[in-house]
């Protein structure tokens, strides 16, 4: 039976949307095999029974899951060794994940216990009829393609760009199958050990894994403009990004830019502030759950992806809504 195998991808108990997206690519890479499979969601947590159960109706057939007090928190090491015992154990087909800040350690990780290929940034995955592994994924910020081959390579791990994923409505009125398994403290010989976990300041967040993302664009200037970005960002708990321009001027670093050519995000809410919404990056935001937009031009293609549109000058805007949230805080404390 061939197997295709996605990790379940969670942050405080919700499975994240990229997961969904992953199950549409895994059904797609099994109709593509032409043979008999299952789809196979692996998760590793605690207390996620309830989110699992509902995986079913989106296209799981079954869900491996490890739960444990000692899960909870992602320990590359750890991670590793759990999910390469369950592939030793299975032998699936291969392995999918979302590329994230944390995913990046952790199909590096399994793939050299697993001693098999590795495919990271992948924007498309083909197998052909002799069983070899096709894999695209991007060069030189993405005006040059790559197609790396896996043959006889046993389970090969391949990390799917966020961008690339597109999820489905629940169509499917099952539920998967659940095989559940408790990890036991001293399973595995470890040579880390976590002493204690620092909660990093929400401004220094990757906008990968941030709740909440304040993005300036070309429209807030190089000036000190910017500042009242940083400046909002830090009233709301937030971190800060930019568009591509942004990048260029050298305001931002390039590990903050949102679009095709830098980072996919996923927040609560996102703030596009003087951002007219090209393409380019609103391929790399435009799966965020709130959007708020603020634009000079009513007629911005930033607007067709916002939930809260406001029409006006950042510059005049951004003080106004500063000031109106520290009062909030004062008023509060």
């Amino acid at each position: 039976m061939n197997d295709i195998w996605l990790l379940v991808q969670h942050r405080e108990g919700s499975i994240e949307e990229n997961t969904f997206g992953l199950i549409s690519e895994a059904r797609r890479i099994l109709a593509t095999l032409g043979t008999e499979g299952m789809v196979t969601a692996v998760a590793l947590g605690q207390d996620l029974r309830d989110e699992l159960n509902n995986l079913g109706a989106y296209g799981v057939d079954r869900v491996r899951y490890v739960e444990s007090e000692l899960l909870v928190r992602y320990q590359g090491e750890l991670f590793a060794m759990v999910l390469a015992d369950q592939v030793r154990k299975h032998r699936p087909v291969c392995f999918i994940m979302a590329q994230t800040a944390e995913t990046a350690d952790l199909s590096a990780r399994l793939a050299a216990l697993l001693e098999t290929g590795l495919a990271t940034c992948a924007m498309d995955l083909d197998i052909d009829s002799t069983g070899t592994f096709h894999v695209v994924r991007p060069l030189d910020n993405g005006y040059r393609f790559e197609d790396i081959r896996f043959a006889g390579k046993d389970t090969p791990v391949i990390a799917f760009l966020p961008a690339v994923l597109t999820s489905q409505e629940p169509d499917r009125d099952e539920q998967a199958e659940l095989w559940f398994e408790t990890l036991e403290e001293g399973a595995f010989s470890l040579k880390t050990k976590v002493l204690r976990t620092i909660e990093a300041d929400p401004g220094d967040l990757d906008i990968e894994e941030a709740d909440i993302i304040v993005a300036g664009g070309r429209g807030v200037g190089k000036g000190e403009g910017f500042a009242a970005i940083h400046e909002l960002a830090k009233a709301i708990g937030g971190t800060v990004a930019g568009t591509r321009p942004v990048i260029d001027w050298q305001i931002l670093p390039y590990e903050r830019q949102i679009g095709q050519t830098g980072k996919t995000v996923l927040p609560r809410l996102i703030i596009n502030c003087g951002i007219s919404g090209a393409n380019e990056y609103t391929a790399g935001m435009e799966k965020s759950q709130t959007v708020v937009a603020i634009n000079t031009d009513p007629r911005a293609r930033i607007f067709r992806f916002a939930d809260l549109g406001i029409v006006g000058d950042v510059h005049e805007l951004l003080p106004m809504l500063i000031e109106r949230l520290q009062n909030i805080k004062k008023s509060a404390s």
